[in-house]
């Protein structure tokens, strides 16, 4: 079809009828959660299957532009960005025919955009669970990005889909679950890249406090000697993972005396040797049974997350959990204090708050009421998704 037919095609009315999304589909949780939220809410999906780095190949724009004739979607949701390419041809391509496109980051965007300046289109809205990075996606050129957090999955976080015959092998006191980020920073990267992100957070001493400040001027000053743009923001991706692993280590190792099982990867053996350590449950069925049946359920958040929180927030409380995490910004605004959830301001505090609450089933069981509660009224899933489309018609209707 020629491009002006495609143009006139697909120039159809959006948000005239019931919603319609076309989803930018991979193996990522928080697109199978985007997706559930939605049919919660009775909007159609039409999934299609992305590469994790788009680079906008013929195939893909073809099958693209074929299911977009085919079901004429209200707009396309991506998350991450997955899908686009770093030259900005896919991005082009939307906004030459209007298509509308979402991109919903629930990592930090710096690392992942950094690279791709030309993604920024007057059709492209952006929304990101990281308040501080807000600022730096307008000077990117993306118009008026919205913060939008994660939210749990009432599909699998429920009370009354936990399994209870779980019970007796995940009743414990004091419980993390979560992954060392080992893999991520020593594993997987490049000899040259892992080196360059130890230097990195060695020098700027990268914590939560430097990413919300300035971080964008930092990585763009510090030394790589490379004419590869793209090593620098891989070099931030595996600083952040660092960061985050040595952040962990620190909580885990403080917890360890009083008695922390952890649910992870083998790799917590090298970072807190001596640890009570058990395999990673099945996310859909024995995640929520862990959270449900542990009396504390210790988190901390990443390092690329200043203000924002991590699923564990949402799902704990939603399958009836106890939650101790740090005071995250997005946690204080969301549930209250003492009352929701108990939050710890230092690992000395995360120590104490777990061996005091560990102690009193009684004062846990009328938190975790009210928690629940909370989640369920305002942070599911289907409640972003709603947001999400709220703003979307709003722009483009």
């Amino acid at each position: 079809m020629r491009d002006e037919s495609l143009k006139t095609a697909l120039n159809y009315g959006k948000f005239k009828g019931p919603v319609k999304i076309l989803l930018f589909d991979a193996d990522y949780l928080v697109v199978r959660d985007a997706r559930d939220g939605a049919a919660q809410l009775g909007i159609e999906v039409v999934p299609l299957q992305t590469k994790a780095k788009g680079r906008a190949e013929g195939s893909f724009v073809s099958v693209l532009l074929k299911t977009l004739l085919t079901h004429r979607p209200d707009f396309v949701l991506t998350i991450n960005h997955l899908g686009f390419d770093e030259g900005g041809v896919l991005a082009q391509l939307l906004a030459r025919y209007a298509i509308p496109t979402a991109s919903w980051f629930v990592d930090h965007p710096l690392p992942i955009l950094g690279g791709a300046p030309k993604n920024a289109t007057d059709h492209t809205v952006v929304f990101c669970f990281e308040r501080t990075a807000l600022a730096w996606l307008a000077d990117q050129g993306y118009a008026d990005p919205v913060h939008l957090p994660t939210g749990t999955n009432r599909r699998i976080f429920d009370p009354r889909l936990i399994d209870r015959s779980l019970a007796a092998q995940l009743t414990l006191p004091l419980t993390f679950a979560g992954n060392s980020w080992w893999t991520k920073a020593r594993l997987e990267p490049l000899p040259k890249v892992q080196q360059l992100a130890a230097r990195f957070v060695d020098q700027v001493k990268l914590d939560r406090t430097v990413v919300a400040n300035g971080f964008a001027q930092i990585l763009a000053e510090f030394p790589v000697r490379s004419p590869n743009a793209r090593l620098r923001y891989a070099m931030a991706q595996v600083a952040l993972a660092e960061a985050s692993m040595q952040t962990r280590r620190r909580f885990v190792t403080a917890l360890k005396e009083s008695g922390v099982c952890v649910f992870g990867d083998p790799h917590w053996q090298r970072l807190v040797p001596g640890v009570e350590l058990r395999p990673f449950v099945d996310y859909e069925v024995g995640l929520p049974a862990l959270f449900h049946f542990s009396g504390v359920n210790a988190n901390v958040t990443a390092e690329q997350m200043p203000t924002a929180v991590n699923q564990r927030v949402w799902d704990v409380p939603a399958a009836g959990g106890f939650l101790l995490t740090d005071a995250q910004q997005d946690a204080l605004e969301c549930f209250e204090e003492n009352e929701e959830i108990a939050v710890y301001r230092s690992i000395e505090e995360a120590t104490s708050k777990a061996a005091y609450y560990t102690a009193r089933p009684e004062v846990r069981r009328k938190m975790v009421e009210r928690a629940m509660a909370r989640v369920e009224q305002c942070h599911t899933v289907a409640h972003r998704i709603q947001r999400l489309v709220d703003e979307m018609r709003r722009r483009f209707a």
